[in-house]
């Protein structure tokens, strides 16, 4: 019992640190509409699974059992799926993996539970040096650039065990980004296209 005792105030005592920071990695499932503009074409970019990596930071800011928090992570996301039409159902263009480099910068509210703290935490995602490499019979190009810099948002939950192990559930989504063309061939003649993410994250780290 007194090592018990002794292991819950270290923790308790842990959780009061100011900053923290550590690797983290996880899985991804993507649902995307994309929205061809030109041509009014529709898909849905289905059964997107990923993988994601990266560094998370956190500003911690204690207050009694409660604490506030400021979370800005530097983030790899990987996805693949195929490109379906939303009304039949059948796929257009085979094998499309997306490759994204994000940072969210998250504001949050911690509770500390004893050996493990709960967390809320939601804010904004900038999603940068994106490109799109897609195969398949009816698609003769080498890929899609996507613009340098677009815009989403995030929300999730978390847990934090011992003030050592992270885990978080997040979901991604909701604003429109846009893609520029390049190359795509006869199937794809428009002059823009635009995106809505739907994307649920799953992931470990540990904390330092």
């Amino acid at each position: 019992m007194a090592v018990l005792v002794m292991s819950v105030a270290t923790v308790s005592a842990q959780s009061h640190k100011w900053f923290w920071f550590g690797p983290k990695a996880g899985l991804t499932s993507t649902a995307t509409e994309v929205t061809m503009e030109g041509d009014g074409v529709q898909s849905v970019l289905d059964g997107a699974a990923g993988y994601n990596a990266g560094l998370m930071f956190r500003l911690n800011v204690p207050i009694s059992i409660f604490s506030l928090h400021l979370q800005p992570e530097l983030m790899y996301n990987w996805h693949k799926g195929d490109l379906k039409n939303p009304e039949t159902g059948k796929v257009e263009i085979k094998d499309v993996t997306l490759n994204e480099f994000s940072i969210p910068v998250l504001a949050g509210l911690g509770m500390d539970l004893g050996l493990f703290n709960a967390r809320v935490q939601a804010g904004p995602v900038v999603v940068f040096n994106s490109n799109a490499v897609i195969s398949g019979e009816n698609a003769d190009t080498a890929g899609i650039d996507w613009k340098d810099v677009s815009y989403t948002w995030a929300a999730g939950v978390g847990i934090d065990l011992f003030n050592f192990i992270m885990l978080d559930f997040r979901y991604l989504g909701g604003w429109q980004q846009g893609m520029e063309p390049k190359n795509f061939g006869e199937l794809f003649n428009f002059d823009n296209i635009n995106k809505e993410t739907n994307t649920w994250y799953v992931s470990l780290g540990v904390m330092f």
